[in-house]
C-alpha cells in the first residue's frame, strides 16, 4: 500500500512538471457563437410554423414561434404535442412523442421523406390516417415541398389516404376527408 501511495505521488509530481506554465490571474476566454452553416432546407420567413392538430375528425392549424422555421423544427414541435391551453380548447393529436427524421426536398425532387418509428406503424386505422395527415399538412407548408414519402427502417411505408394504402408520395389532396373546413 505504501508503495502505491509513493507511486501515485511521484506520478502527480511528474505530471505537474510537464511544462505548463502557471498564471498570476485568470484569463478571459471569449467564445463566439457557432457559425450557421448554409442549408438548402426550406424555411418560412415569419419565424413561426403552422402545425396541424385535430379537432373532432378535422385538421386545425396552430401557429408556433420557432427559429429557424424549417421542416426539422416543425416536425419536432409537431411530435412534442399540444400545449395545455390547446388541449383545453379541444384539440388533440394522433402522434405520440417520437423522433421523426427527414430528408429532402432537392431541386430535382420536391418531396420530403419522413422516416418514422415502429411505434408510428402501430397506429390503427383512422388514427394512422390522421397522424399521416398531420405530418403531410405540416411539412407541405414549406416552399419547395410538394409531397411527403414515408419510410421505416429504410423501406417505403404504406400509409392510408382517402383512396386506400399507398407507398407513393402523398400530398394534401390525399387527405381531403380530414382537411380543415
Amino acid at each position: 500500500m505504501r508503495r502505491l501511495i509513493i507511486c501515485f505521488l511521484a506520478s502527480g509530481m511528474a505530471l505537474a512538471a510537464c511544462g505548463v506554465p502557471t498564471q498570476d490571474r485568470p484569463e478571459s476566454l471569449v467564445v463566439g457563437a457557432p457559425a450557421r452553416t448554409s442549408t438548402t432546407e426550406p424555411v418560412v420567413d415569419d419565424g413561426a410554423v403552422e402545425l396541424w392538430f385535430i379537432r373532432g375528425r378535422q385538421l386545425e392549424a396552430v401557429s408556433r414561434p420557432v427559429g429557424p422555421a424549417d421542416v426539422h423544427a416543425a416536425l419536432d414541435l409537431l411530435v412534442a404535442g399540444l400545449t395545455p391551453s390547446e388541449v383545453d380548447a379541444g384539440l388533440r393529436t394522433a402522434l405520440a412523442p417520437q423522433t421523426l427524421r427527414h430528408s429532402g426536398p432537392t431541386p430535382d425532387d420536391p418531396s420530403v421523406t419522413v422516416t418514422v418509428t415502429r411505434e408510428f406503424t402501430g397506429l390503427l386505422g383512422g388514427n394512422q390516417q390522421l397522424a399521416v395527415a398531420q405530418i403531410v399538412w405540416t411539412v407541405t407548408e414549406f416552399p419547395g415541398v410538394d409531397e411527403v414519402r414515408f419510410s421505416v427502417d429504410g423501406s417505403p411505408l404504406e400509409v392510408p389516404t382517402d383512396d386506400g394504402l399507398t407507398d407513393e408520395p402523398v400530398d394534401r389532396a390525399d387527405y381531403g376527408s380530414v382537411a380543415p373546413r
